[in-house]
């Protein structure tokens, strides 16, 4: 016979009846892999509840996993630390360092025209990748990235190259970046659909959420298990689907750019909580029963 347990029991439970067995998958977590703006942060700014949901994995493990390439790690280190969130470089993993991953798997020297920020284009050299910011070399690739240096010259020299046939990565296919008061800055995604619109051409490869790229460079440190991890974030398009492809667990919450209204019996997370100050509160609840 199962065991169900009821909205009233489990507050933060996005379904009135949950079985035991999904309750046991929150309860195997070791580490959790958090997005930032919309889940835990909104600018320089912790969201309601976010500090309980810190106490109450005490023992267990985090990593803040941002498809945000605009910022090199020591800028969220600074950020999370003055916001009051204990963290070192060592528990960021932003979308250019599976960037740089992605690169380097490539086993050869490689040249880049780079649409990104100064930061952004300081972490392809110092991992070993060369970039021009001149037309007609002989490149490898074209990077798209959240870039909030962007000028007409950027695009312009981009698209040339790839009308010529030279490939693009993307590091991120987000749309917008939440800022507070309901602002939004045109992310990674606005420029990818820029590109299109120009050149008729996809991305060869988007290596930020919703591909697995991030989540397999934690699985290959080999610390934790599939089913030790867990994807917790705003975003259905990018958080969940990442956690899905990468088969871990998939934690909504509602404190971003997903509304309630947007959840669809096809994109059904394995939680769905208000804020993450709820999923807190289900955690600790686990861990007394």
């Amino acid at each position: 016979m199962k065991t169900v347990y009821a909205l009233c029991l489990y507050k933060g439970i996005d379904r009135v009846k949950q079985d035991k067995a999904d309750f046991d998958r929150l309860k195997e977590v070791r580490c959790w892999l958090l997005d930032m703006d919309g889940t835990v942060t909104l600018g320089e700014t912790a969201l309601p509840n976010a500090f309980a949901f810190f106490d109450a994995i005490c023992e267990q493990d985090y990593l803040f996993i941002t498809n945000n390439s605009s910022h090199d790690k020591n800028h969220y280190v600074r950020r999370l630390n003055r916001i009051g969130f204990a963290t070192d470089a060592a528990q960021i993993l932003t979308s250019t360092d599976a960037l740089i991953a992605f690169l380097k798997s490539k086993n050869e020297p490689l040249c880049v025209f780079p649409v990104g920020t100064p930061s952004f284009e300081a972490e392809l050299s110092q991992g070993g990748i060369a970039i021009t910011h001149e037309r007609d070399q002989q490149i490898d690739f074209v990077i798209l990235a959240f870039d909030t240096t962007l000028n007409y010259q950027k695009l312009d020299i981009a698209c040339d190259y790839i009308r010529k046939g030279t490939p693009y990565l993307a590091t991120n296919p987000d749309r917008v970046c939440p800022l507070p008061d309901n602002r939004v800055l045109p992310d990674c995604g606005a420029l990818i659909a820029y590109m299109e619109t120009c050149t008729g051409r996809k991305p060869v490869r988007i290596v930020g959420k919703p591909e697995t790229d991030l989540i397999d460079l934690v699985l290959a440190e080999g610390s934790y298990k599939r089913s030790q991890l867990a994807m917790v974030g705003d975003r259905l398009y990018t958080d969940i689907e990442a956690a899905k492809r990468a088969g871990i667990v998939s934690v909504l919450v509602l404190s971003g750019e997903t509304k309630r209204e947007d959840l669809t019996q096809s994109e059904q997370p394995d939680f769905v909580f208000k804020d993450i100050g709820e999923l807190a509160s289900a955690i600790l609840r686990i861990g007394d029963r």
